[in-house]
């Protein structure tokens, strides 16, 4: 559709660099004076290259819809040959051709069917269309509102698409595609971006596995399975063996050395060598052996001690917090711990009652179950140095990853929905999709079908016959249209009568008739596959000095084209209407009751001298009716007295000549009377314009008045309706009954 019209050189616009028309409606009425530029817009319209600068916008640009123009240059290349050439090229008298074309062009032929069709499933694609967007937006909704779930370490995945919802459900569906589970969580991520996504991380060293202890190769570990006692040479050793107190005896011995005379716990006299046999049981060969078991007491202690160290300083090392799992290490500590515990208490027993046979548990497991976790910890460690060298390559797989849990994990429930939803949606799209490149195709064979019986045919009597059915459908019988007898293929206009007119027919009727031939034009589908089907209607003043019954039957028509551009039938999608006449103005305008309205828009082309035409463009329909109109323009300089004036005089000498004159019967010289001085000249002057008549030359006389004439003009003109006791009329005219004018009219015109 045509949303404007620059237009720039023309003759009625040549003082302005470029004017813009527009915006344009599906329906234009467009009112102006004769020489007001209304046929330059006209022939702008039909020929932009014909006024150099000019362009026409459109609302979208494929197709373009071609723009047909009827004025005055149409009616005479209409009119410059003795007959009417075919629109359609139409010439079989064949009964069956002609009613297949009629079965296919008709109103309600299957070309016009296919169309309905095709625009049927045209608002289907668009309603499944909008389910599909609406699904989209769900969860194109639920994905930028979820970007918070992410943790804040990874929150670079987002990068890029922090400003574009429909970049980021693209990228989301497109992972989610690609990866319909996930075996992972952001918690694991967060460690790796660490090194991958942070510009200022650097490598960390390896930490140290803990020192393992080879008890069984430990001095006097072997020991500890072992009683330790005295010499069996020694005359007490049956008894002390027999009595097991061997532990208990070596305990007594300091004590003996405190009481040499009597035993410390019987009492009883000491033998003078108790002292020498007790020596010789616990001989050196004990107490070599009581110093081993001392140095692997003190072998372990040390050992222990050093992981003791260990566990305290490993957590806080760098890395640590990164990279050591904090729970795992500290369970294997709490085993390692109580391993050494129970080994510290086996080797003090065995001190305390070196005879006593003890077990001791290896420690090697529990060591190594501390050194398994630091060994996850560092191959943790090497991966994340590895990656710091190849930041580049491991940041876009960690975000890769990092989507993948995002789709399948953070908005799984929402991502579910649209996978479950979107199938059906998308294969009932393909499903209408298809049905409209049958439609299409069905249209175009259809189209293909009439262009092949239109050029069949050459005979100008299918163009006649639909000018008279036109004729007939708006009920003018003046006359019609019939085939020529002197010239193949051309026509005759013939009157009600039968008599066939010759060179009297009256410029009006060649209009008409040129008027009705560009009507039919419009109808019918494009005859070749360069032609758009869209038809743009441009009507510049079809009706001139016809009489009523002609322009009732050309509004009837235009008014036909209203409709058929409201209900969207038939190929005009646009029509602009030109005119100066404001009776067929109102005739064309008015809406009847249950008048569809197509997008209705009116404009008034105004002139001013020595400046270019204005076009004023509105909703609401400034001409009721020529007088109406006449005090408009009244109304307009007496809010603007500084504005262009070109013709004022000739308006209020209109007026009054209806008002006055044609209604009311009033002598002039009688108003002339009521005046002195200046006044009494411009009131003359005023008068003198009504006597020149109504179509006289001033019509067309490009007259500026000064402001000064403009403001005595409109004073006097007021006057004359006061002194002749007519004001009620000119202030309702003027629109100031609401401002408290209480003059009570004489009697006078209606």
């Amino acid at each position: 559709m045509l949303e404007y019209l620059h237009l720039t050189g023309a003759p009625a616009f040549s003082q302005v660099t470029v004017t813009k028309i527009g915006p344009l409606k599906p329906v234009n009425f467009i009112f102006g004076p004769n020489g007001s530029g209304k046929t330059t817009i006209s022939r702008a319209l039909a020929d932009p290259g014909r006024y150099s600068g000019t362009t026409l916008g459109w609302l979208s640009q494929a197709p373009t819809p071609s723009v047909r123009v009827y004025n005055r240059d149409y009616v005479v290349d209409t009119l410059q040959q003795a007959h009417l050439p075919g629109v359609f090229l139409l010439g079989k008298k064949d009964v069956e051709i002609q009613a297949e074309i009629e079965g296919l062009m008709g109103p309600s032929g299957s070309i016009a069917a296919a169309m309905k069709r095709l625009a049927g499933l045209e608002d289907a694609l668009a309603k499944k269309q909008g389910e599909i967007d609406s699904t989209r937006n769900e969860l194109k909704d639920a994905a930028w509102s979820k970007r918070t779930a992410v943790p804040t370490e990874l929150g670079t995945m987002f990068t890029g698409y922090n400003n574009n919802k429909e970049n980021l459900l693209a990228h989301l569906l497109e992972v989610a595609a690609a990866n319909p589970t996930v075996s992972e969580t952001f918690d694991p991520l967060k460690a790796e971006a660490a090194a991958v996504l942070a510009d200022d991380a650097t490598p960390f060293a390896e930490f140290p596995l803990g020192s393992q202890l080879h008890l069984e190769d430990a001095p006097g570990f072997e020991l500890l399975a072992t009683p330790v006692v005295g010499s069996a040479d020694v005359r007490l050793a049956p008894l002390i063996q027999q009595l097991q107190n061997a532990d208990w005896v070596e305990h007594g011995r300091d004590h003996l050395s405190q009481s040499p005379e009597l035993c410390p716990f019987c009492q009883q006299k000491v033998p003078i060598d108790l002292a020498e046999q007790l020596d010789a049981y616990f001989d050196k060969r004990y107490s070599e052996q009581i110093n081993r078991v001392e140095q692997l007491r003190d072998h372990v202690e040390t050992w222990a001690a050093g992981w003791s160290s260990y566990f305290e300083s490993l957590p806080v090392q760098p890395g640590a917090k990164q990279h050591l799992n904090a729970e795992k290490f500290q369970t294997a500590r709490m085993q390692l711990e109580q391993v050494v515990a129970q080994l510290t208490t086996t080797i003090a027993a065995k001190l305390t009652g070196p005879s006593t046979v003890l077990e001791a548990s290896s420690p090697r497991a529990a060591v190594e179950a501390v050194n398994t976790v630091v060994g996850e910890a560092n191959n943790s460690i090497k991966t994340f140095n590895l990656r710091l060298q190849s930041r580049a390559t491991a940041k876009k797989a960690l975000l890769g990853r990092c989507w993948v849990v995002f789709a399948r994990q953070t908005i799984a429930a929402e991502v579910g929905r649209y996978e479950g939803a979107m199938p059906s949606l998308t294969k009932g799209k393909e499903g209408i999709d298809e049905a409209i490149s049958t439609a299409v195709a069905d249209l175009g064979t259809k189209r293909t079908r009439l262009s092949e019986l239109q050029s069949q045919v050459t005979s100008s009597k299918p163009i006649i016959d639909k000018i008279n059915r036109l004729l007939d459908a708006v009920g003018f019988h003046t006359f019609q249209l019939a085939e020529s007898a002197a010239v193949q293929d051309g026509y005759s206009v013939v009157r009600a009568g039968g008599e066939v007119v010759g060179d009297t027919l009256s410029e009006g009727e060649r209009t008409f008739i040129t008027f009705l031939y560009f009507a039919q034009s419009l109808e019918g589908a494009a005859q070749d596959s360069s032609e758009p089907n869209d038809l743009i209607a441009v009507i510049d003043d079809p009706i001139s000095s016809l009489d009523s019954d002609v322009l009732y039957a050309v509004s009837t028509v235009i008014r036909r084209i209203v409709a058929g551009i409201a209900a969207g039938t038939g190929r005009v999608r646009q029509l602009v209407l030109l005119t100066h006449n404001a009776h067929f103005h109102k005739e064309v305008t008015y809406k009847r009751q249950g008048d569809k309205d197509g997008g209705w828009q009116y404009g008034i082309v105004r002139k001013r001298s020595g400046q270019p035409s204005d076009v004023i463009l509105t909703s609401a329909n400034p001409i009721q009716t020529a007088y109406g109109a006449l005090w408009d323009e009244v109304k307009r300089m007496t809010r603007e007295p500084s504005a262009p004036a070109s013709g004022l005089q000739n308006t209020l000498r209109r007026i009054l000549e209806t008002y006055f004159r044609v209604l009311g019967g009033v002598d002039d010289s009688t108003i002339i009377t009521n005046f002195e001085g200046e006044d009494r000249t411009i009131c003359r002057a005023l008068f003198s314009w009504v006597n020149a008549g109504s179509h006289s030359i001033f019509d067309d006389l490009d007259y500026s008045p000064t402001p000064t004439t403009v403001e005595g003009n409109l004073r006097v003109f007021r006057r004359i309706f006061e002194v002749h006791g007519q004001v009620g009329h000119y202030s309702m005219m003027m629109g100031e009954t609401a401002m408290g004018i209480s003059d009570s009219p004489k009697p006078g015109p209606a």
